[in-house]
């Protein structure tokens, strides 16, 4: 059974690779809230945040993208499952970011950790 490959970033060098989130194949899946495994930036060495499978990964000079997924990151969402369900989408664009996640308090994708990115080791 091949291994689903999820998305990892590192907000600071605003770059994202598909790396195993799980150590075993038989363990994968595509709804998961977060990684069993670390994997660090190759730029920096910082410990990567684990996005999900279905996050798309905005262009690195779209800073305002870049925000909106490191705060939607740090309020506990991520980008995991089909992708089909009847909640909002997440919002791409870091000024739509706060008040979706006041309006959103038990999306289908809000299942991460809130974390602080700046605290995150």
């Amino acid at each position: 059974m091949p291994q689903f490959l999820h998305n990892f970033v590192c907000f600071d060098c605003r770059v994202s690779f598909k790396r195993p989130a799980t150590h075993s194949s038989e363990t994968g899946s595509a709804h998961l809230a977060d990684s069993e495994r670390d994997h660090t930036c190759p730029n920096c060495g910082r410990k990567m945040g684990f996005m999900g499978r279905n996050f798309a990964t905005p262009p690195k000079a779209d800073k305002s993208a870049w925000l909106a997924a490191q705060y939607l990151w740090e309020a506990g969402f991520r980008f995991s499952g089909s992708g089909y369900h009847s909640d909002a989408p997440l919002p791409k664009i870091k000024q739509a970011v706060a008040a979706f996640v006041e309006a959103n308090p038990n999306h289908v994708q809000r299942i991460g950790r809130p974390n602080n990115w700046r605290k995150y080791a």
